[in-house]
């Protein structure tokens, strides 16, 4: 994403670190079979393993900062480092959303605000990663900059025996939009999030207030837009490569959403959800 939108972005982003909300206690997770490992999100860093087995893994963001935070796993090239990543990070912000060559987007829980967690389940392949935040803070630097990113090693063969979760709706992405394949019910659900499109993809989910959509929501990003944005992230899938896909879990109360993706096109530079990467729908 270029550096001018990451300064827009935050400046309303920012406002909902005010949303008085209530941490959620930890819910144990079915038993799969899957690895189950979590990560604590600080401002700017991340505490949990420093290694974790190769295949599907249970993956739980708890946000203990003050700025909303999420994990995007990134497979790394053979030879390159997590100095590699950082030093092309910070030679160009906008690289960390899709424009380094040798780095792959594996997914990872997405954004909540403070005091709350997301879960996700995501394949990840034996090799070298780095677990990163690239929200941007209120000044326009991806957290990433701010050294909240940390190196993991992912060590095969892939665990067997774990079996992939079992969704009660996909949401799959094309380039540009998000479509459920049908309702999505009150209560704990997990979705499958599938990227049929022809670069990465991401998809937020977002809890919108009576009367707004998330186009109302998207507007708030808009340069030279002031005030909050209305509507409350509460997770989903980070970003994901094309022909990919994972499952994140959230909690639905029974209310309206919107679906949004942040990513941007390299080619036409601007945000997908600015080329119609949006949707919204009701939960009863």
């Amino acid at each position: 994403m270029r550096y001018s939108y990451f300064l827009s972005i935050l400046a309303v982003l920012i406002a909902l670190l005010f949303i008085p909300v209530r941490p959620v206690p930890a819910k144990a997770a079915p038993k799969t079979g899957i690895p189950q490992v979590t990560f604590d999100a600080i401002d700017y860093g991340f505490k949990g393993p420093d290694s974790i087995p190769a295949g599907l893994v249970s993956v739980r963001l708890v946000n203990k900062g003050k700025d909303l935070h999420h994990i995007q796993f990134l497979r790394l090239d053979k030879g390159k480092t997590i100095k590699d990543f950082i030093k092309a990070a910070k030679a160009n912000p906008s690289m960390v959303y899709g424009n380094i060559s040798w780095v792959k987007f594996d997914g990872g829980p997405n954004a909540v605000v403070p005091g709350e967690s997301s879960s996700a389940v995501v394949y990840l392949e034996p090799g070298n990663y780095v677990v990163a935040c690239i929200v941007p803070n209120a000044k326009g630097v991806p957290h990433v900059n701010l050294n909240m990113v940390k190196a993991l090693t992912v060590k095969g063969p892939a665990t067997a025996g774990a079996s992939e979760p079992k969704a009660a709706v996909t949401i799959t992405a094309h380039d540009f939009n998000l479509s459920p394949s049908g309702p999505i019910k009150a209560g704990r659900q997990t979705i499958r999030f599938d990227n049929k499109g022809t670069q990465p993809h991401e998809v937020l989910v977002v809890q919108l207030p009576p009367g707004k959509s998330i186009k109302d929501f998207s507007d708030a990003f808009a340069p030279g837009h002031s005030g909050p944005p209305p509507g409350k992230p509460i997770g989903g899938s980070t970003g994901i490569e094309k022909g990919s896909h994972m499952y994140f879990t959230a909690d639905f109360k029974p209310g309206h959403y919107g679906l949004i993706c942040f990513f941007e096109d390299a080619a036409k530079k601007a945000p997908h959800f600015a080329l119609g990467m949006m949707d919204e729908f009701d939960v009863h």
